[in-house]
């Protein structure tokens, strides 16, 4: 399923240093436009179910620091996309790692019970892009193991993968080693990864490299 993506440059903050809003919009979803004001902004989240109607992200240089909060303007440029495709909320999320800083805003509507808002991903050529990151995965944890002989671990990592195919909110199990180095390379492999446009706006994957690594089956 194709998606349209639309980038909205802001006046704020210094467009070299803060980038600028991208909008995911799907042609496919029919949209009542409502009045931004009647759109609730949420950064507490939601716990009943819904259905996500736009995607908009505001991602900062990695090597700046990623604002508390967000910026109004990108509030309200989040806030009127949602209300164009119909939202009754705006959920506001921060991700703030070493690869990625965003402010995420999700307009929902809300559904009736038994709809998943985030579901795992499924779409075609993802697979195949998990590959991908846990080979890249493998082969920092040989380089590790190369000058640290007698390192030995698990990583598995959660992840959310956005509606233009890059990763949100990487973390380690807590099941995983406490090897920074491990966890470290597990996630900077995910965060390399382009896993592809979700069939909905996004979806969660799950990866994990070990040292020694798995036997492969025979």
């Amino acid at each position: 399923m194709k998606h349209l993506v639309l980038a909205v440059l802001l006046s704020g903050c210094g467009l070299s240093g803060c980038g600028s809003v991208v909008h995911t919009t799907r042609p496919d979803v029919p949209a009542t436009p409502r009045d931004p004001t009647l759109v609730e902004v949420r950064t507490t989240g939601y716990d009943g179910t819904y259905r996500i109607v736009s995607h908009s992200t505001w991602d900062v240089d990695p090597n700046l620091e990623l604002p508390a909060t967000a910026p109004t303007d990108v509030v309200s440029e989040m806030r009127a996309e949602a209300a164009r495709r119909g939202a009754e909320m705006l959920l506001l999320e921060r991700f703030d790692d070493a690869f990625r800083k965003v402010w995420l805003g999700r307009g929902i509507v809300r559904t009736e019970v038994g709809d998943t808002a985030i579901v795992a991903c499924a779409h075609e050529g993802f697979e195949r892009a998990l590959a991908r990151a846990k080979d890249r995965a493998q082969t920092c944890i040989a380089r590790l193991a190369y000058d640290r002989p007698s390192i030995r671990g698990e990583v598995e990592v959660v992840f959310e993968v956005d509606a233009i195919g890059r990763a949100l909110g990487v973390a380690a199990l807590p099941s995983s080693s406490r090897d920074g180095g491990l966890q470290q390379c597990v996630i900077e492999a995910v965060h390399a990864t382009d896993f592809g446009t979700p069939v909905g706006f996004s979806c969660k994957g799950q990866v994990g490299a070990a040292v020694p690594p798995p036997a492969r089956p025979l």
